[in-house]
């Protein structure tokens, strides 16, 4: 089998005003990878890949000998994935298997968690901790079993505050988890020391999940000490290259790590593997709509892995609600099916979804 055409481009479905509002999900990327065995593989990404590179690299290549591809230069950088999960899609299909399957299946389903935030409200600031509590519970009558928030006011007693109110309108953690999540990407965002562990032993006493990235991203010195003077879980390690994954473990700086989800698998299996080898869970950072295709595979190998990240849902739409306009580049009625909160892993050979060529084409956007 040969590779004849590699092709990456924007799709992007047309929205209503009131969808636009709502923020719902619409475009991908999409990297397609065509083989003269008429296997075509695709993959989905933020953006299109350096297509220039990718046929040098690919065309009259082998589509299976895919570490040898990344050798070359393949998928350098965080956002050139597409090819290579277009290529995972075509092993798959070449095998009649989805990806979860060929590689070593631990679940079928996984529980879906929501980020929670507020259109206009990126802080929370604007928001109080009655509305996040009572848009938690529409959530739980709806079926779902665990949401994330942002801990970023001022006070963080606050957002202490929307939790123990989550636990006073929806129950315990079997019925709900929350996770908090600080996002601290760089000076200026993150939390001091004082702060982050008096907020950390308050959110114990409310029974959240986790506390997520209190300090600046790759501090690995003050996330370990945290982590070793409190009982919550301390969890970060999103949009992260791979090299960064060892100190984060050889300093035990978290006790969940958490690498983005849409990327190059090759790599994901790795760095979810090494996580694991250091007694350390691997659960990802979440994603949206057609990124959530590759890593729904990936994660239903690893067995630490139990939960999956929707970002964003604003409240109060619904994940299904918010990437409702890409269900007309699948041939099934919705891209993801999901029940009693949690979402189905798709099993149609390669990367799970049977994707409506016609409809790619038709909402293709060029330059």
């Amino acid at each position: 089998m040969k590779i004849v055409d590699v092709d990456s481009f924007m799709v992007e479905v047309p929205l209503t005003d009131d969808q636009v509002g709502k923020r719902m999900y619409n475009s991908t990327g999409v990297t397609r990878v065509r083989t003269d065995a008429g296997i075509t593989g695709y993959g989905f990404s933020d953006r299109p890949i350096d297509q220039d590179r990718a046929r040098l690299i690919l065309m009259g290549a082998d589509p299976f000998t895919i570490e040898r591809h990344l050798a070359d230069g393949l998928a350098d950088g965080l956002a050139e994935y597409g090819a290579e999960n277009a290529l995972w899609d075509i092993v798959g299909k070449a095998a009649g298997l989805p990806l979860h399957k060929l590689w070593g299946a631990y679940r079928d389903r996984i529980l879906l968690y929501l980020t929670c935030v507020w259109p206009g409200a990126a802080d929370q600031t604007d928001v109080t901790p009655r509305e996040q509590a009572e848009a938690v519970l529409r959530y739980a009558e709806r079926g779902y079993r665990a949401v994330k928030i942002r801990i970023w006011r001022p006070d963080p007693m606050e957002d202490v505050e929307a939790v123990r109110l989550i636990r006073e309108s929806v129950g315990g953690r079997d019925r709900m988890e929350v996770m908090l999540d600080r996002t601290g990407a760089g000076p200026g965002e993150a939390m001091d020391y004082n702060t982050a562990l008096r907020a950390a032993r308050a959110l114990e006493q409310v029974d959240a999940t986790w506390l997520e990235e209190p300090f600046v991203r790759g501090d690995i010195e003050l996330h370990a000490r945290l982590r070793a003077e409190t009982d919550i879980p301390i969890t970060g390690g999103e949009h992260q290259p791979p090299d960064v994954y060892p100190p984060y473990l050889r300093g035990e700086s978290f006790d969940i790590v958490q690498p983005h989800c849409a990327g190059v698998l090759s790599t994901l299996r790795k760095i979810a593997g090494m996580i694991e080898q250091f007694g350390v869970e691997c659960i990802f950072h979440g994603s949206h709509g057609m990124n959530l295709v590759g890593s729904l595979q990936l994660s239903a190998t690893i067995r630490t892995c139990r939960m999956q990240e929707h970002v964003f849902t604003p409240p109060p739409l619904t994940p299904e609600e918010s990437w409702a306009p890409l269900n007309v580049l699948v041939r099934t009625d919705e891209l993801f099916e999901v029940e009693d909160g949690y979402v189905k892993i798709p099993s149609a050979p390669g990367l799970g979804i049977e994707v409506d060529e016609e409809a790619i084409d038709h909402y293709r956007v060029d330059g």
